[in-house]
């Protein structure tokens, strides 16, 4: 069933042109956009390390030196993870898992075979740390400012992990709210759930991210995606989504797409594509706008 609002589209590009005109480029608020607050926290608690690679400056360009040196001072600290944890970070590197061609192991454990006097794992991690450029670092005058610059940098990381979760977030509250809104305009059971499997046809089934139900009975199932690039979901709908929604609908469940993001000004094509096989789709400024009246209307009828 293609619910109100989609129905009032007089042509694929109708609908695409409406979805762009509203479109949620980016899910980070501006305020957000830079953790500011988590990289403070973090340059205070690695800053007191600044002064152990400064005193190994004047041994930056001597590797047996450095190496030996390091190791040593490694050894005779009350807690070497912390100086083992700036220096990767000095070279904007995060977590404590690390792997290149030649080598692979976890920090965590390598300063704790440190505090347990292991000159072996000092010897190697200081090693390691100069074969990676930590020399080139300490090169610079103000490694305060280096710190800061990675932690800014590093950044970029923390939005590429955040924004698929957030919108989907979102989405939830906002789903939430619609339906606590359609128990009162019905005057009927609508609940949602998050991870539902649908299960239709011979032993096939769709999980999808959330469903709606009504009176008990799950009438609709929804698909959440953001992208900030071009993704494979139009192409996927094209591809599979008309048999799929097919299936769900032979045992009383219809699928919605709620979708957002920049990476549709260069998916066009595919999402006028996507719409003509499955014309549920909204992005969260149209799911704000119609979803709850559509369904309401929708409800009505059943």
């Amino acid at each position: 069933m293609t619910l109100r609002s989609r129905s009032t589209f007089t042509t694929p590009e109708s609908f695409v042109n409406d979805f762009l005109n509203t479109l949620t480029p980016g899910i980070i608020p501006t305020k957000d956009f830079i953790d500011w607050k988590a990289i403070e926290k973090k340059t205070i608690i690695l800053t007191p390390s600044l002064d152990f690679y400064s005193r190994l400056r004047s041994l930056a360009d001597d590797r047996e030196a450095f190496v030996r040196e390091m190791a040593d001072s490694l050894l005779s600290a009350d807690d070497p993870s912390q100086f083992v944890r700036c220096g990767f970070e000095l070279l904007g590197h995060t977590g404590t898992d690390i792997a290149t061609r030649e080598k692979h192991f976890d920090l965590g454990q390598v300063s704790k075979a440190i505090s347990g006097g292991s000159r072996e794992e000092g010897l190697m991690i200081s090693g390691f740390l100069f074969d990676l450029g930590i020399g080139r670092v300490l090169a610079r005058e103000d490694l305060a400012d280096i710190l800061l610059g990675v932690q800014v940098g590093l950044e970029t990381h923390r939005r590429k992990n955040v924004g698929g979760n957030t919108f989907h977030k979102n989405t939830k509250e906002l789903l939430e709210r619609i339906v606590k809104n359609l128990n009162v305009l019905t005057g009927r059971d609508v609940g949602l759930k998050e991870e539902v499997t649908v299960q239709y046809g011979n032993k096939l089934s769709k999980r999808v991210d959330f469903g709606i139900y009504y009176d008990s009975v799950m009438k609709y199932g929804i698909e959440v995606n953001f992208y900030t690039s071009s993704g494979s979901k139009p192409t996927e709908i094209k591809r599979s989504y008309g048999e799929v929604h097919r299936g769900v609908l032979s045992v009383g469940v219809d699928l919605i797409w709620i979708t957002d993001g920049k990476g549709y000004l260069s998916m066009q094509k595919s999402l006028k594509d996507a719409y003509v096989i499955f014309p549920n789709i909204y992005n969260y400024r149209q799911t704000a706008t119609n979803l709850q009246v559509d369904l309401a209307e929708a409800f009505r009828s059943t």
